[in-house]
């Protein structure tokens, strides 16, 4: 498969089969991730690779309070219609953990992101790899991250990047819509 085409293949899974995913699915994905561009190649990323049933049950929790909570914040009426049924559902779960201390240079010049930064490129490798392998992904973060961090034993001084349930998924997904991109020349709001 061309790499366009593993491009516009991947897709946001929600609902997964029970089928397995193989420890050299998981590897392969996850070497993949550790490819992706840093500051400084300092790699900031770390992985927990997570099939118990028990800890899935914890991290669906965590994302059902987030949510509640963000309903009872007054959110859109959207954000209510998910199940996190799929966190249980999915075969596997991958935590990317970043460590903010991995980040660069970019804090002698107010760019603090830069291990965030580079632990999304990871995650985009990730769920790219996952879709070559005939995977579907999806880039979770609807959680607490200190609920997280204590549920995963995750040291303060580490952020997370996302945790991506991987599997099958049940049903054909269809691609949501792109619209047209937004390119300026030379300078923000010039189009000419």
């Amino acid at each position: 498969m061309e790499f366009k085409d593993v491009v516009k293949t991947r897709r946001s899974c929600r609902a997964f089969e029970s089928s397995t995913v193989s420890e050299e699915q998981v590897a392969t994905i996850i070497e993949t991730g550790q490819w992706a561009p840093s500051p400084l190649n300092l790699q900031p990323w770390e992985f927990i690779v997570i099939t118990d049933p028990e800890v899935k049950v914890r991290i669906r929790e965590a994302g059902e309070a987030a949510r509640q909570s963000v309903i009872d914040g007054g959110a859109p009426g959207w954000a209510g219609k998910y199940s996190m049924a799929f966190i249980e559902e999915a075969p596997v779960l991958i935590v990317v953990v970043s460590d903010p201390a991995k980040g660069g240079l970019g804090a002698y010049f107010d760019q603090q992101y830069g291990a965030m930064q580079a632990a999304s490129a990871c995650v985009q490798n990730m769920m790219l790899a996952a879709a070559e392998v005939g995977l579907d992904s999806l880039w979770f973060t609807f959680f607490s991250p200190d609920t997280l961090r204590t549920i995963l034993n995750i040291p303060d001084s580490k952020e997370i990047a996302a945790v991506i349930p991987l599997g099958k998924p049940k049903d054909p997904i269809k691609a949501p819509p792109r619209k047209a991109p937004k390119v300026y020349r030379n300078r923000y709001g010039d189009s000419s």
